[in-house]
């Protein structure tokens, strides 16, 4: 390409979603000074948009690379996917946290349609009408839209633009419909039913109750027809609502649509059959500067001795009970590891903990862990005061930059896109405590690939200490630990952190330039 071509990204403003965009970005801007980035997203990412865009140049600097220019982030009206999933005159998000059992996932995996659209039909289309907006204004070459951003997918569709999807969700997501032989119904858990994979065939028939379940949600769901309504009334009566389920799931995708994944097939369940419109970049996780650049104080403290960091994600929250419960189990690894390993390097704790509010709706005073939360820091007192557990409630360095220290022999997570990617991309074992969703599915990968354990398989969706002990004593200390470390290593070095997000930036390059 010779003329300045313009891309426009829309993206909701959580994390989950946003990363892979801020990722793409990165290396778009780094490798290709001759397209124009812009970001359309929720007013709460500008300041993660910011920080990438400064990253990227500082990247570009050190390297002696010619100045990237500045991303352009554009403000969308409205409610990101995620705070409208947590509306308290709503019980989404609740229902997606009840313990999964037959009747509870049932209930979850009912709410399929809702989470593709957890937005009223009138506050949809207002969002709808800003995303058309800023089509219009920027007027790009092509627009690149992550997969829960609902309004956007439906206006690239109506309006027949040149567009792609971006996705941090894995080839399961797209795939399933396409197996053989109804291998959906038998083959495959359901989302939200957090059951095993392989299938036992004593649960073959609760999955395909399940699978029937979704089917009957999405044909009688009364907001999606709503919200189709609207769209005809107000747009026209041609539009077509694209979720993300009509990527491939419900129907086929658009014709000649391509859909990036930041997931590759050596590291998702098996398929016998993959979609032609689906390209596997591997996982596509965001650049993050080394540890000791960002907090040496910490980059110092984890270099003392192998660490086993806990961090569940910014929307999963304990309380006091539930912080306890996991104190005990970290409290009781910390203790078996000084009996059957001690060393001048001995094991220590790196704990975000993220905390509910109180009854009156306040949040605990941060890093302050007094009256309920007493209980929770005293069980860790004895190796706090010697400096080998760090229980916070912020750590200012990225996730990613922990992970990739070096020091850290277990990473405990909620089973997250990005969080499984980034330490699958450190060679970092982990312990999963998955919560809802398709956080169960990749509990399940971390099993199938042997690079650690589903650690809650009793207790979901929260964990009870012993359970979690001894997850945590089969990842550390078991026999089949030395393996678990090998394999975690020998998957890192088939996806290096760089390789996804390059990839994708490279066929966005390509389908710009055909």
């Amino acid at each position: 390409m010779s003329e300045m071509k313009r891309l426009l990204f829309f993206t909701n403003s959580d994390y989950g979603q946003a990363n892979v965009v801020l990722a793409t970005a990165h290396a778009l801007g780094l490798t290709h000074h001759d397209v124009e980035i812009h970001i359309a997203s929720f007013p709460d990412l500008r300041p993660g948009v910011e920080d990438a865009c400064s990253f990227m140049q500082a990247t570009a600097a050190k390297q002696g690379l010619k100045m990237p220019k500045p991303f352009v982030f554009h403000a969308m009206q409205g409610s990101s996917w995620g705070p409208a999933m947590k509306r308290p005159d709503t019980a989404i998000f609740k229902t997606l946290e009840l313990a999964p059992g037959f009747v509870n996932a049932a209930k979850a995996v009912a709410l399929l349609p809702a989470i593709m659209i957890p937005w009223e039909p009138e506050e949809f289309l207002q969002i709808y009408q800003d995303t058309e907006r800023i089509l219009d204004q920027v007027g790009p070459d092509l627009t690149i839209v992550e997969p829960l951003c609902t309004q956007a997918l439906t206006l690239c569709h109506y309006r027949n633009a040149k567009w792609m999807v971006l996705t941090p969700n894995t080839i399961k997501d797209f795939a399933i419909p396409m197996q053989p032989n109804l291998a959906a119904l038998w083959k495959y858990p359901m989302a939200c039913s957090a059951l095993p994979y392989p299938i036992p065939w004593s649960l073959i028939p609760t999955n395909i109750c399940f699978c029937l379940v979704a089917a009957y949600a999405v044909l009688t769901d009364t907001r999606l027809k709503r919200t189709v309504e609207i769209l005809h009334k107000t747009v026209s009566p041609s539009v077509v609502l694209m979720t993300a389920m009509e990527l491939g799931v419900v129907r086929a995708a658009p014709e000649n649509l391509p859909i990036l994944v930041a997931n590759s097939p050596d590291i998702d369940y098996p398929f016998s059959v993959l979609p032609a419109q689906i390209t596997s970049c591997g996982p596509i996780v965001r650049a993050a500067p080394p540890i000791q650049e960002i907090d040496a104080s910490l980059a110092a403290w984890l270099s003392r001795g192998p660490t086993i960091c806990v961090n569940l994600g910014t929307h999963h929250k304990s309380s006091p009970d539930e912080a306890l419960e996991m104190a005990w189990a970290l409290r009781r690894v910390l203790e078996h590891a000084d009996k059957v390993a001690p060393t001048q390097r001995p094991f220590q704790i790196l704990w975000k903990l993220g905390r509910t509010p109180d009854k009156d709706g306040n949040a605990p005073k941060q890093d302050s862990y007094t009256g309920e939360w007493a209980p929770v820091a005293d069980a860790l007192q004895e190796f706090v005061k010697v400096d080998r557990a760090k229980i916070t409630d912020w750590v200012v360095a990225e996730p990613k930059s922990v992970l990739e220290s070096q020091s850290i022999a277990c990473a405990v997570n909620h089973g997250g896109s990005n969080s499984f990617h980034e330490a699958l991309c450190a060679g970092v074992p982990q312990a999963l405590l998955p919560a809802w969703t398709d956080c169960y599915d990749f509990a399940n990968r971390v099993e199938l690939l042997g690079i650690g354990r589903w650690a809650n398989k009793r207790a979901k969706p929260r964990w009870e200490e012993h359970e979690l002990f001894s997850a945590l004593i089969d990842v550390l200390f078991g026999p089949e630990s030395a393996q678990i470390r090998k394999t975690a290593e020998e998957v890192a070095r088939r996806h290096p952190e760089y390789q996804g997000r390059q990839r994708a930036a490279q066929e966005i390059i390509d389908y710009l330039a055909n």
